[in-house]
């Protein structure tokens, strides 16, 4: 359609909520957008007298048609627009990656408190912290600060597992109270160091090293100069931890604060976290130079965070103004999902403004750091695309090695770069189900051909540009005619190793390309080979476990693959199901009491201590 044919379907649009979809000549969606006044807004893309610039010309340029879905209410609208944002990923609206949700650090209700890392707030009356923006900052800070108060992070269930079974080496080393030693922790000692914890996650310094100080004075006085040396580390460690702190607000504070950065080659978003006062975590997002970064598009990025991050503060403060209508319809449904009234706001002064500016600095500075780095990363791959003598720049790299135990559990690993940066989700395993284990040639063959019987984007099995083999001409004629078989042209080099195990050239099958003078790519390939054949040997090493562990279980009387493999999935580790006490067992579908005390008096003499 032309813009003037377009601009009259528009006109004929009602003047209700709804989503829009525009669409190029080929059909496929470039964006999607939502509207409270489906006439009015869609009519303004394609009016003469509505100017527009730079995205937004741009992707109005591309639309050949579009089509729209009449919502109730413009709440409906909004969430109706993420939908299909999500199912369709337009080219022109701004993209989240997917996550399943923000990780939380929970300490546990009862007895026996319990720190750990969860992705939901649903359970019960337990004391949650976070969120957090990625599961290894939250990991870090409950080593912490189970470390500073020796609480355990092993998989024992207390008080359950007291007096069961030998202490870990944790206990051993002083990173724990060896609470599943009987009578070595009293349920009122522990609390204590729960507590202790518990305050240091809330960032109450102050009062925790106050509290520790008297205790640490009361143990010198009694002359417990052990028990006062314990108190003396847990101070230092207090204040280790909150020297790093940023304190930037009022101690009761908790807030979500959004900078800005966009120029032409894209746009970035900082969202800091303010808890308890202090800068306690911070998320950013990038898009690119044609994912359109204006106040409705705002409106639907913070919609899609909070809808995976689950808990929302009661203040939340932007760099930029949203419109009067999106800050209404946001504020009534993030109150709706908090319980609570929320404060969505631009601020102009104060100290709230300083910290939008600084996040949008953050924004900045994080935006232009990731461009120098994959400019420089860039360069790279264009150097090794030339001396490969290839036609394209190999943005994505696959590699494949072939790990096996004597034969056993022939497993192939897949390792996947993407602009030169390993891409661990997208890693796969193949379990060779045919041939011989020993022949590393045939179950190469059968991973890349089940490989290469997947071809769907979306679930990250893109065809490579390159193609880098752990090996030599054998395996790179091997996955040649795997290739040829699936009529793709895809090059393919193997990387040959020395007699210190260290690649010395690369192998098209024919001909070799020497690294003596190229140390770059020396270091390149070392870093993948290693990488690859570490994945490949602890997936293999994996299976060959849970083989050994099963086949280990089936010698119980009562017990055959069936239930082994059960008992195994509900314990989640083999120690814990050697700790499991009979009822415990009887849990599990399909065992009875009787097969339960078997298994139990199978570990019973694990269990004592000589």
């Amino acid at each position: 359609m032309t813009k003037e044919e377009l601009l009259e379907k528009a006109k004929l649009l009602p003047l209700t909520p709804g989503v829009y979809l525009m669409r190029n000549k080929a059909g496929t969606v470039i964006y999607v957008g939502k509207s409270k006044a489906l006439k009015n807004r869609v009519s303004s893309y394609f009016s003469p007298s509505v100017p527009h610039y730079g995205k937004t010309e741009k992707m109005i340029r591309s639309v050949d048609d579009f089509e729209v879905y009449h919502t109730a209410t413009e709440l409906e609208a909004l969430l109706q627009e993420n939908a299909f944002i999500k199912q369709y990923m337009p080219r022109y609206n701004i993209k989240l990656k997917d996550s399943d949700a923000y990780p939380y650090i929970r300490i546990s209700k009862g007895e026996y408190p319990n720190l750990s890392v969860v992705y939901s707030r649903t359970e019960g009356n337990h004391r949650y912290f976070g969120p957090f923006s990625s599961a290894h900052v939250a990991n870090e800070i409950v080593a912490t600060a189970a470390k500073t108060f020796g609480l355990p992070t092993c998989k024992k269930s207390f008080p359950e597992d007291i007096g069961k079974g030998r202490p870990c080496l944790q206990y051993h080393i002083g990173g724990c109270c060896g609470l599943c030693i009987k009578g070595q922790v009293s349920p009122e000692e522990y609390r204590a160091l729960a507590s202790g914890a518990e305050q240091l996650l809330k960032g109450d310094y102050a009062g925790l090293l106050k509290e520790l100080t008297l205790q640490m004075e009361q143990a010198s006085e009694a002359e417990q100069y052990e028990r006062a040396a314990n108190f003396r580390d847990r101070i230092r460690a207090v204040k280790k931890i909150g020297d790093k702190q940023q304190i930037v607000a009022a101690p009761d504070v908790e807030a979500d604060i959004f900078g800005v950065y966009r120029d032409d080659l894209g746009s970035a978003v900082s969202l800091l976290f303010v808890r308890n006062g202090a800068i306690s975590d911070r998320v950013s997002f990038f898009f690119g130079a044609d994912e359109i970064l204006d106040q409705e598009a705002w409106e639907g990025l913070l919609q899609r965070i909070y809808q995976a991050r689950g808990f929302v503060p009661g203040k939340i403060c932007l760099a930029e103004e949203l419109t009067e209508e999106g800050t209404l319809l946001l504020t009534r449904w993030l109150g709706e999902k908090a319980g609570c009234k929320v404060q969505l706001y631009c601020p102009q002064r104060g100290e709230f403004r300083a910290l939008t500016d600084r996040a949008s600095e953050n924004a900045k500075q994080l935006l232009l750091h990731k461009r120098a780095e994959e400019e420089k990363q860039n360069d790279f791959l264009v150097s090794f695309a030339k001396f490969l003598c290839m036609e394209v720049i190999p943005q994505r790299i696959e590699s494949y090695d072939i790990s096996h135990s004597g034969g056993e559990h022939p497993t192939c690993g897949m390792v996947v770069l993407e602009n030169g940066k390993f891409a661990k989700r997208k890693y796969r395993t193949f379990h060779i189900k045919e041939g011989d284990g020993n022949n590393d040639i045939a179950s190469l063959t059968e991973a890349l051909t089940r490989r290469f019987a997947h071809d769907d984007a979306k679930q990250g099995w893109e065809h490579p540009d390159l193609i880098l083999m752990d090996g030599g001409v054998a395996q790179v004629n091997a996955a040649k005619a795997v290739l040829a078989e699936k009529e793709l042209a895809i090059p393919v080099f193997g990387m040959v190793k020395d007699a210190f195990h260290k690649t010395r050239t690369l192998t098209d099958g024919e001909n070799e390309l020497s690294l003596n003078k190229r140390q770059d790519l020396f270091v390149f390939l070392y870093k993948l080979q290693e990488e690859v054949h570490r994945f490949a040997l602890s997936r293999m090493d994996l299976q060959r476990r849970k083989t050994v562990k099963r086949s280990d279980l089936v010698n119980i009387k009562g017990v055959g693959e069936t239930k082994a493999k059960a008992l195994l999935m509900h314990f989640e580790t083999y120690e814990r199901l050697k700790q499991a006490t009979v009822e415990e067992l009887c849990e599990v579908k399909g065992i009875n009491p009787a097969t339960a005390a078997n298994i139990y008096d199978y570990f019973k003499n694990e269990r004592i201590e000589p």
